[in-house]
């Protein structure tokens, strides 16, 4: 009966843990999201916040923002500058969108983001698009040289910008890193913003793209408040950019537009139980590549061992390998970056590059029942 009892508690207890992927917070209040969130207005979503997660964090890369909209793009310097309202208001600030998109997935919590400076130097030495590198059976592949299980690629399909002017300004206008002229207190009376953007997610070793969406935003806005403040994190030198970005319509339908991508791409790599790698294993005692964001002490783990790759003959793709489970470990210290677990019951002895998967399941991904404007 004790053993029953305690069983129930448990599962109450993962049950209470569940959280909604993510709330609305743009109207002052804080609202559940649905599932579905197409149909849902864009002004809803330039604020989220991002429901607790306990479980496995996906190892995510994002690559550089694509434009094959009608209007150019440019780059953004990092001297925290804002944005202009001239031309370079109409074009795409190409790595500003990208460093919306890698804070956003950062904010769910469900994610670890593989370094830029480390992804562009792996991607500027082997083409993943053009070259096929990684579906050939001997080259080597882009996940395994980054970690990364995933990347993700934003395209953006179109992009308008509609800003008239009053005599009022919003102040902070800038071009100094554009090398253009400052226009001093450009206002704003209404204007509206609408961008395209295609999210695809990609499998970081086959090259695969395993989900992509089509995402339409837009945002209608009269007077001169547009919101700002609040949807986006510390960007670093992009930082002054960003804050002048997000108080413009054509700034805020493209976070509300990446919230609402980013939002697609967690249900579409769900809860996950945390699963990772042996580092070594020495004297009865398992040294893992997971630490306090993936495990705690008590957790139980199964050991794997991969066995041989199976390989479409057709295609030169990876359709997984069959994996032998050696036994079960238990974490009994945990660090920032690594844990150690200890041996309770095994048919082999574990060796460095077994696969690991935790027993304990995930938080589940939580939605609300319905969406009410």
């Amino acid at each position: 009966m004790r053993t029953i009892t305690s069983l129930i508690l448990l599962l109450a207890a993962q049950a209470a843990s569940a959280d909604f992927l993510a709330y609305s917070m743009t109207d002052g209040g804080k609202k559940p999201l649905p599932e579905n969130i197409d149909s849902i207005d864009a002004k809803h979503l330039l604020n989220l916040e991002w429901g607790e997660y306990v479980g496995s964090k996906s190892r995510v890369g994002v690559l550089e923002v694509d434009n094959t909209s009608n209007v150019g793009g440019y780059v953004i310097g990092t001297g925290g500058a804002s944005v202009g309202f001239g031309g370079y208001n109409r074009e795409v600030p190409m790595n500003g969108i990208e460093a919306i998109v890698t804070d956003t997935l950062a904010r769910t919590g469900r994610f670890r983001l593989v370094e830029r400076q480390e992804l562009g130097n792996v991607m500027s030495e082997q083409d993943l698009a053009a070259s096929g590198r990684v579906a050939q059976p001997s080259g080597a592949a882009t996940g395994n040289i980054l970690g990364a299980e995933y990347l993700v690629q934003v395209v953006v399909t179109n992009y308008e910008s509609d800003v008239k002017e009053t005599s009022k300004g919003i102040g902070g206008f800038l071009t100094e890193a554009a090398g253009l002229p400052s226009v001093g207190g450009l206002g704003v009376k209404s204007g509206e913003g609408v961008v395209g953007l295609n999210f695809r997610l990609i499998d970081a070793e086959t090259s695969e793209i395993l989900f992509t969406k089509q995402i339409e935003s837009v945002i209608k806005e009269s007077g001169l408040t547009f919101g700002g403040g609040g949807p986006i994190g510390d960007l670093g030198g992009l930082g002054g950019f960003v804050d002048e970005y997000s108080r413009t319509p054509i700034g805020q339908a493209v976070i509300a537009g990446i919230n609402k991508g980013v939002y697609d791409l967690a249900k579409q790599v769900g809860a996950q139980p945390a699963s990772g790698s042996v580092v070594k294993a020495e004297a009865g005692q398992v040294w893992l590549n997971l630490g306090e964001d993936n495990v705690a002490i008590g957790d139980e783990l199964n050991v794997m061992r991969q066995g041989e790759e199976l390989i479409d003959p057709d295609t030169g793709l990876s359709l997984g390998s069959s994996d032998t489970v050696l036994g079960t470990i238990r974490v009994v210290q945990v660090q920032p970056k690594f844990s150690i677990a200890s041996t309770v019951s095994m048919t082999g002895e574990a060796a460095r590059g077994d696969k690991v998967m935790s027993l304990k399941q995930a938080s589940p991904i939580e939605y609300a029942d319905s969406w009410q404007e």
